[in-house]
């Protein structure tokens, strides 16, 4: 092996290294700022199958990449949602059809915030208890 081939691989052993590094870099910067810091769902704390309800993302650092939004693993219907320029908030509509625990997922740049919340089965009055829940607990089950 002469010099000159020594010095190539050297190089090129160099040029891999700074594009391995400069890789990282890039992947994770955007993970730096780019999250949902909140995740809410709408109902209070009474939610029941086939109610319609409203998850709300906050984004505080990024609104130009778009948040999905998952149900126990399932991307929802409408996802994923692109933040408005001039608001930090993001959402979407869910309507649970299983009773039971449902971990509802905010998901931007890898970062995913989630909460987990507890379905009910369906208002003894349908769809038009909905409405009702917050107001009569009683009539819910």
């Amino acid at each position: 092996m002469n010099a000159h081939t020594a010095r190539v691989r050297r190089v090129g052993t160099g040029v891999t290294a700074f594009g391995a590094v400069a890789g990282i870099i890039i992947l994770a910067a955007p993970q730096a700022g780019a999250w949902p810091s909140n995740l809410e769902v709408s109902g209070g704390s009474t939610h029941n199958v086939g109610c319609s309800y409203t998850l709300t993302a906050t984004v505080e650092v990024d609104r130009l990449t778009s948040v999905s939004f998952t149900d126990n693993g399932t991307e929802l219907t409408g996802s994923p949602v692109s933040p408005s320029l001039l608001s930090n908030k993001v959402t979407i509509n869910w309507t649970p059809t299983t009773t039971g625990s449902h971990e509802l997922t905010a998901t931007q740049t890898f970062i995913p915030k989630s909460i987990t919340v507890q379905v009910s089965p369906q208002s003894s009055f349908g769809s038009v208890g909905c409405g009702l829940n917050g107001l009569f607990p009683s009539l819910s089950g």
